[in-house]
C-alpha cells in the first residue's frame, strides 16, 4: 500500500516537472526576455526590460509584414523597422531588431540568435535597456510551421533622470 502511495506521488511530481519544462520552453514574451537575460547575466550585463511601447511597436511591425507579405528588416517600400517606435511614444537614442521564423521553443530561438553575429550583438549590447516582442504562429509570407518573432531593442533618448548636484 505504501509503495502505491510513493509511486502516485512520484508520478504526480514527474508530471508536474514535465509540464513546467514544457511551458518554460514555449515562445512567450516572458520566456524570450528571460532567455536573452540569462545570456546577458552570464556576460555581466544588466537585464533587458520588456517595455509596453516597444511591444506595441513590434506588434505593429509584425502586422505590417503580414499585411504586405514580407519578412525583412526593411519593408518593400523602404521603411526601417524603427519607424514603428515613435508613434508608440518610444523616442529612442538607439534601436535594433531581431527577426526569427520557424522556431518552437524560446531556448532554441535564442540559441539560434546567439549563433548569428548581428543578432547576438543586439542581445548582448550594453546600449540597449528595453525590448518589445511580437509573436505569431506561422509566417508573414504564407503557411509555415513554428512561430515568427520580432524583437525591437531600444534605449530611450533620455533613459535616466539627471543627477542632482551634491551640496
Amino acid at each position: 500500500m505504501r509503495s502505491i502511495s510513493y509511486m502516485r506521488t512520484a508520478m504526480i511530481l514527474i508530471a508536474t516537472l514535465a509540464a513546467t519544462a514544457v511551458s518554460a520552453a514555449e515562445i512567450t514574451l516572458d520566456n524570450v526576455v528571460a532567455q536573452m537575460n540569462v545570456r546577458r547575466a552570464a556576460a555581466g550585463l544588466p537585464p533587458l526590460a520588456a517595455d509596453e511601447r516597444l511591444c506595441h511597436a513590434a506588434e505593429d511591425r509584425m502586422r505590417d509584414m503580414e499585411d504586405q507579405g514580407y519578412w525583412a528588416h526593411i519593408s518593400p517600400d523602404g521603411r526601417s523597422p524603427f519607424e514603428w517606435l515613435r508613434p508608440r511614444g518610444y523616442i529612442f537614442a538607439y534601436a535594433g531588431e531581431n527577426l526569427a521564423a520557424g522556431f518552437e521553443t524560446a531556448e532554441v530561438l535564442v540559441d539560434g540568435w546567439m549563433e548569428s553575429e548581428g543578432h547576438r550583438d543586439n542581445i548582448m549590447s550594453p546600449i540597449y535597456k528595453d525590448c518589445g516582442i511580437a509573436i505569431i504562429e506561422g509566417a508573414t509570407t504564407g503557411r509555415a510551421t513554428g512561430r515568427s518573432i520580432v524583437v525591437l531593442f531600444g534605449r530611450p533618448m533620455n533613459p535616466d533622470p539627471p543627477l542632482k548636484a551634491a551640496r
